[in-house]
């Protein structure tokens, strides 16, 4: 979206819809003094929201927990957001949308938050899906390894809060790569910037653990699930680099990316260096869920749960969506 149009694009905020231009937040906002909100980025697929229920509840449980009150009604969220894809004219079109929940203005400036009942800030953004990421499902992409620490301490700076994933992403960029993996303390991946993430080596999926401080990702979850029911074999458990780095295939998950192959990590191939099996079957299980949950969603019923697969790994010939090819 070029800088133009984005003016001239509709948001909501506060239970208004606006122009971006017009669109004003308080100069004393947490948000924008101390990152004190929260946000749940979504994607669209043809008008209907995927996954929104989830989302939702991440973000209420998140507000909970850190005090600022939020109501996590699906039913009203997805008239608010089906408004704004129709205003936007992206009905008809895959888009982002972008759910931000501060705690709203504090002209006191104190870092503690105020006593009074807070006041949050509701906005939300709507914007064409980037038309590059079909095409890199095709292809996979490449990531590069960042060290806890580098190149500086985020504990050492006093940054409004995405700074870090930020400056990895920067540093990706200058490497030629799509994204960037954090690697902790103990050389095991943790997640990536934007993603969480999978390796399939002998037969067994892996993800790294919650307990690692990784984000819960909602793709991860929808994915882990999908795994089960295709009956293929998954450990959440620590990952080391160089587990990863031998690993057969791997793939990044990612409201927007969906499943993102993997293929290759500071210049080193993973596996042959293009998407592998696993992945495409995955690939095509997660559209296949996205199409059942919209189909139905459209229809007002709930979506159903598929059957629990039983067997193993042997075939991959799973998830195959009607029409699509394999």
């Amino acid at each position: 979206m070029a800088a133009k149009d984005a003016m001239n694009a509709i948001v909501y905020l506060n239970g208004r819809y606006v122009q971006a231009e017009r669109a004003k937040v308080s100069a004393f906002d947490r948000g924008f003094s101390y990152g004190d909100g929260l946000f749940e980025t979504i994607r669209a697929y043809a008008g209907w929201v995927f996954g929104l229920e989830r989302h939702l509840a991440r973000l209420k449980k998140g507000a909970d927990q850190i005090g600022i009150p939020f109501e996590d009604d699906v039913g009203e969220w997805r008239q608010v957001m089906g408004q704004l894809l129709r205003r936007s004219s992206l009905r008809a079109a895959d888009a982002s949308l972008r759910l931000t929940v501060t705690r709203g203005p504090d002209v006191l400036g104190s870092l503690l938050p105020p006593d009074v009942p807070p006041s949050p800030t509701l906005l939300l953004v709507a914007r064409p899906l980037y038309a590059g990421i079909a095409e890199r499902q095709q292809v996979g992409i490449d990531a590069v390894m960042v060290h806890w620490g580098s190149p500086f301490n985020p504990l050492q700076i006093k940054s409004l809060g995405y700074l870090y994933n930020m400056l990895a992403m920067v540093q990706a960029q200058r490497e030629g790569a799509q994204e960037a993996l954090f690697v902790d303390r103990d050389n095991c991946v943790v997640e990536g910037a934007t993603s969480n993430l999978f390796s399939f080596s002998k037969g067994v999926l892996t993800t790294p653990p919650l307990s690692s401080g990784l984000l819960p990702g909602i793709t991860r979850e929808v994915v882990i699930e999908l795994t089960k029911k295709e009956g293929l074999i998954l450990r959440e458990a620590p990952l080391p680099l160089q587990d990863l780095l031998a690993s057969e295939e791997a793939f990044l998950t990612g409201s927007l990316k969906e499943i993102m192959p993997l293929v290759a990590i500071d210049g080193n191939k993973i596996g042959t260096g293009s998407p592998g099996p696993v992945t495409q079957r995955l690939q095509r299980c997660y559209r296949t869920a996205v199409e059942e949950e919209r189909t139905q969603g459209m229809r007002g019923a709930k979506p159903p749960t598929p059957p629990l697969r039983k067997g193993g790994t042997g075939g991959f010939e799973g998830c195959e969506m009607r029409g699509a090819k394999s």
